[in-house]
């Protein structure tokens, strides 16, 4: 029994590579898009919670007369 597999030719084997190539920049463009939606999202809820805090801290302030 011949348990080898053939050979692809050396065009379908460029063609694979280029296609491979294109898809590795793609997933690396949608990791670096997702990354920066992070940091936006980090960034707003820092934002949130210092506006929380800060309220607080105004609530428990006296006032002066």
């Amino acid at each position: 029994m011949n348990n080898q597999y053939p050979i692809p030719e050396p065009v379908k084997v460029k063609q694979t590579v280029d296609q491979l190539r294109h898809t590795r920049l793609e997933m690396e463009e949608f990791g670096l898009e997702l990354e920066e939606i992070n940091a936006q999202l980090e960034a707003h809820i820092r934002q949130q919670r210092l506006k929380r805090s800060r309220h607080s801290l105004e609530r428990l302030t006296p006032k002066s007369k």
